[in-house]
């Protein structure tokens, strides 16, 4: 205990320069965010995570707000994916990642790292959404030759229409399957126009990942992918409000989320002290001397449970919109691990509540 209290200690000093300046790289193991070979090292030791907290209640809401959110699902590759078995496979946490989306009633989610079988699941079990996702490798939609990893999104059928929906990859050829030089992936953003249907009005739903890995390279392919994004995002949207969530794989001293937190509203930064959540590192994480100043950090979105390398937490998972047409007034990144020995996925979900203007 007097260790772990010299450890907290050291922290309060050493957080603010361990949020605003990373230290150097701690991955070791690039372009492995979805990994296809089975060759692959064992998983790190399950760590002791802290207690579950109480889902906080949502507060009254009236028919001009919505419930506009973002999760990444953690990818699983099916039974000979060594990456993800016991706890961390997707059976084991599938229903808890179900339950999430139900307990907060969605309306609209982003959702990102889905692979075909996942997204199999969303269609049959949750029935009150309709999916949307659109496969990296070929661009294609889910049911229509998505192959590769989705990113994609849901929405509550019984409250939207949707109008019109596609997807541009963060390249310089978006409407084409393509990648900025350097990047691990091909990487896109996933769009819907939707219509309510009671109130008639109409906006767009904007859902993205960015690529992964923390070395100088990969610093610059975010740059590169923020500016694309900042271009077409308006562009798509026109006059109407838009949300603009997803896993942006960008610390907060990245050039890249400097540019989309100028370009954008960040939801978390407007709710300020009264936003709610992100993820509380164990006892594990904090007496490792690279991971622990990163504890510092508030809001931690990504938990660094899953991985052996990219192992520290940090806010990379953001929900944007434009504050002309649209405010918000609550945040949580729900920290609850709904009883599993690991969290429904190394993200923790981003809630909001916004209201259109």
């Amino acid at each position: 205990m007097k260790k772990l209290i010299q450890i907290l200690l050291m922290l309060l000093v050493a957080g603010f320069v361990a949020c605003e300046q990373p230290d150097a790289p701690i991955t070791d193991n690039p372009g492995t965010e979805q990994p296809s070979n089975p060759n692959q090292p064992a998983e790190p030791e399950q760590p002791v995570l802290p207690e579950t907290p109480a889902k906080p209640e949502l507060p009254a809401l009236t028919e001009k707000d919505y419930v506009i959110c973002n999760y990444n699902i953690r990818y699983y590759n099916g039974s000979n994916d060594s990456n993800n078995k016991g706890d961390k496979a997707w059976p084991k946490r599938r229903a808890k990642v179900f339950e999430m989306i139900r307990n907060y009633d969605m309306d609209v989610c982003g959702l990102e790292e889905v692979t075909s079988t996942m997204a199999s699941d969303i269609t049959q079990q949750l029935s009150a959404y309709k999916y949307i996702g659109y496969g990296r490798d070929s661009g294609g939609l889910h049911g229509a030759g998505a192959t590769g990893e989705q990113t994609g999104l849901i929405f509550k059928k019984s409250r939207f229409e949707a109008l019109d929906n596609g997807r541009f990859f963060l390249s310089n050829t978006p409407d084409k399957v393509s990648k900025v030089a350097n990047s691990n992936f091909n990487r896109m953003v996933a769009w819907v126009k939707l219509k309510d249907k009671q109130t008639g009005v109409e906006f767009y739903f904007f859902a993205t990942h960015f690529d992964n890995d923390y070395d100088d390279k990969h610093v610059t392919v975010r740059s590169q992918q923020a500016d694309i994004a900042i271009a077409k995002v308006p562009e798509i949207a026109g006059n109407l409000p838009y949300f603009f969530v997803g896993d942006f794989n960008c610390e907060t001293s990245e050039v890249a989320y400097e540019k989309l937190s100028t370009a954008f509203t960040d939801s978390y930064l407007v709710m300020g002290e009264k936003a709610l959540g992100g993820y509380v590192c164990n006892e594990t994480q904090l007496a490792n001397s690279k991971v622990a100043p990163k504890c510092a950090c508030e809001g931690n979105t990504y938990t660094g449970l899953y991985s052996s390398s990219d192992n520290w937490p940090k806010r990379i998972d953001l929900v944007l919109f434009d504050d002309t047409k649209a405010s918000v007034s609550y945040y949580n990144a729900d920290n609850n691990n709904m009883g599993l020995s690991m969290y429904p996925s190394d993200h923790l979900p981003v809630i909001t509540i916004m209201t259109l203007k």
